[in-house]
């Protein structure tokens, strides 16, 4: 498990803030992609491939919208947001993983609660590489949120499992994680305890 102090140091030594920049408040980064995109683009074609990533950013931005989320950067198939509340991250998620079946394919995302930097115009900072190492660390379907934003999730009723702990490429030690929105047995979060 990395402890508070290993991701602390990792944030201060990432070369990507100085310490006289304004910290934002905590903020809920979200990552998502779709799974196996780039044999998807092969498969379709150029023209079909752009007609997808269309429709596929129109409903990610509904989806922002109705969770109140900011569009940071989107590159291909991936997209990068931000929230103030790790629960409106995690709800967006869901939703836009709903949102895309019907075009017939599948979503990895990842959620992680941290500090971003301000640095023109964009979010940059450790946390923000977290969120997209717990996005390319999740199975198709699967929304991999990490410890930190699950202790932030504040409203009741909003299930996450616990998968255990994972390595996440190029960062140190193992972190504990959860998904959201699974069909496997979950804990509540931030509701009263469940009985049998």
């Amino acid at each position: 498990m990395v402890s508070k102090e290993v991701r602390e140091t990792a944030a201060r030594e990432s070369g990507l803030r100085s310490e006289t920049t304004p910290a934002r408040q905590p903020t809920a980064v979200l990552f998502v992609d779709i799974v196996e995109g780039t044999p998807l683009a092969l498969s379709l074609g150029d023209r079909a491939w752009a007609e997808l990533l269309e429709h596929y950013h129109g409903r990610v931005r509904e989806a922002l919208a109705r969770h109140r989320g900011s569009l940071m950067d989107t590159a291909g198939d991936g997209v990068f947001t931000i929230f103030d509340e790790t629960d409106d991250a995690i709800r967006c998620a869901l939703d836009i993983r709903e949102a895309v079946r019907p075009l017939g394919f599948e979503l990895r995302a990842g959620v992680h609660l941290g500090h971003c930097w301000n640095a023109d115009a964009k979010c940059v900072g450790a946390d923000v590489h977290i969120g997209a190492r717990l996005a390319s660390a999740a199975d198709p379907g699967e929304i991999l949120i990490s410890d930190v934003a699950a202790d932030r999730t504040r409203e009741a009723g909003l299930e996450l499992t616990d998968r255990g702990t994972r390595s996440l490429k190029g960062l140190p030690g193992t972190w504990h994680v959860f998904a959201a929105g699974t069909e496997q047995p979950a804990a509540v979060l931030g509701g009263p305890p469940r009985h049998a």
